[in-house]
C-alpha cells in the first residue's frame, strides 16, 4: 500500500468556498485564496482585520445578535445569510457557517475557545437573508436604547432599495395589504401602476451600468414627484417600478396619475456628455369597490393587481427596433 500524505493546507487554499480562521473576537488570523479574491484584499490587509468589518451595518447587527450568541452557547451557527464587502465597495451575497474549535491541535487535552472556522459560500438568493434580518429587527426593538440608531439603519436597509432609496418589494407588499384592508373597511378602490423604463438594456449597453444607475435615479425622482402624497413609489426589480394608489375615489383617478407620470418625462436626462430621452411604459390595474376580506384573499388580490398592471404595461411598450433618442449636451 502506498503511503500518501494529505496536504491539508493545499486543500484549504484551493477550496472553491471561502475559508477564514478568526479569534473568538472576530480577528482574522488566516484566509484562503478564495477569500482574498472575493474581498479584493491582500494578506497584509485581510489578516488582522475583524470579520465584522467585512459586513454591512445591518449584517453586523445580525451577526452580533444572532450568530455570536449561538457560537458561544452551541459552538456553531449554520447558513447565516449576509453580504461580504469587497475593497471596491461591491457587495457579495454569501452564506456563512461558523464552528468553534474547542481543542488545540497541539494539545488535544486542552479545552477552551481557540479559533472560529468560518466557511463562506457564495450565493445569489436573498430570501433567507431577509428573513434573518427581519427577525433580528424584531429582537432589536426590545433591546437597549443605545442600539436605536443601528436599529433604524437596519430597518431602512431591509425595507428600501439601496440605489434609489425608494421602498422595496417587501415594504410595497406590506403597504399594499394595508391599503386593501383599509379600502375594504371604507368601500374605496385601490390602484396599481406598473412602470418599466423603455430600452433600458440599450442604455446599459451603450453608456455602461453607471449611466444606467443614473437613469434609474432620474426615473425614481420623476415618479416620486408625479404622484400624490398618500401614494407609494417602489423599486420592484431591475428597471421596474410599482406605484401603489391606496385610496381612489373614483377609480378613474388612476388614469390622471398615470398621465401625470408620462408627462413628467418630457425633459431629457443628462447622461455623461449626452442628453438622453428617457421614457417609461405604464400599465394600470384597479380593484372593484372594496369589501372586507380575509388576509389570504387580500394576498391573492394583491398578486392579481400586480399581474394585471404588468401585463397592461407590456402592451404599451414600444415596438422592437425603436432606438434611443440622444442629443449632445450643451
Amino acid at each position: 500500500m502506498t503511503d500518501r500524505t494529505v496536504d491539508y493546507r493545499q486543500i484549504f487554499e484551493a477550496a472553491p468556498a471561502g475559508y477564514l480562521l478568526t479569534q473568538p473576537d472576530g480577528t482574522i488570523v488566516d484566509a484562503n485564496r478564495t477569500m482574498y479574491g472575493w474581498t479584493g484584499r491582500g494578506q497584509e490587509e485581510l489578516l488582522g482585520m475583524n470579520l465584522l468589518a467585512l459586513l454591512p451595518a445591518g449584517d453586523r447587527i445580525m451577526f452580533l445578535t444572532h450568530a455570536m450568541p449561538a457560537i458561544e452557547s452551541q459552538g456553531s451557527v449554520k447558513e447565516l445569510a449576509v453580504e461580504i464587502l469587497a475593497a471596491t465597495g461591491e457587495r457579495l451575497p454569501v452564506l456563512l457557517a461558523v464552528s468553534r474549535m474547542r481543542e488545540s491541535p497541539d494539545a488535544p487535552e486542552t479545552v477552551g475557545p481557540e479559533l472560529n472556522v468560518v466557511v463562506v459560500f457564495g450565493v445569489h438568493e436573498r430570501r433567507l437573508y431577509e428573513r434573518e434580518l427581519a427577525a433580528t429587527l424584531r429582537r432589536l426593538e426590545e433591546s437597549e436604547s443605545e442600539r436605536a440608531k443601528l436599529l433604524e439603519e437596519a430597518r431602512h436597509q431591509a425595507m428600501h432599495d439601496a440605489l434609489t432609496r425608494l421602498p422595496n418589494r417587501m415594504l410595497l407588499a406590506s403597504r399594499l395589504d394595508e391599503a386593501l384592508e383599509r379600502a375594504g373597511m371604507h368601500g374605496l378602490y385601490v390602484g396599481v401602476l406598473f412602470c418599466d423604463i423603455n430600452r433600458f438594456k440599450d442604455i446599459n449597453d451603450t453608456y455602461g451600468h453607471a449611466a444606467g444607475d443614473q437613469v434609474l435615479g432620474h426615473v425614481a425622482g420623476r415618479l416620486a414627484g408625479a404622484v400624490r402624497g398618500v401614494d407609494t413609489v417602489a423599486r420592484y426589480s431591475g428597471d421596474e417600478f410599482v406605484i401603489l394608489l391606496p385610496a381612489l375615489e373614483p377609480p378613474e383617478e388612476i388614469a390622471v396619475v398615470a398621465s401625470r407620470i408620462l408627462n413628467s418625462f418630457n425633459p431629457e436626462c443628462l447622461v455623461g456628455e449626452s442628453k438622453l430621452r428617457v421614457e417609461v411604459a405604464v400599465g394600470q390595474s384597479v380593484t372593484a369597490e372594496m369589501r372586507p376580506m380575509l388576509p389570504d384573499a387580500r394576498e391573492e388580490l394583491a398578486r392579481q393587481l400586480l399581474m394585471e398592471a404588468d401585463a397592461d404595461m407590456y402592451r404599451s411598450k414600444p415596438r422592437p427596433g425603436s432606438k434611443l433618442e440622444t442629443t449632445d449636451a450643451a
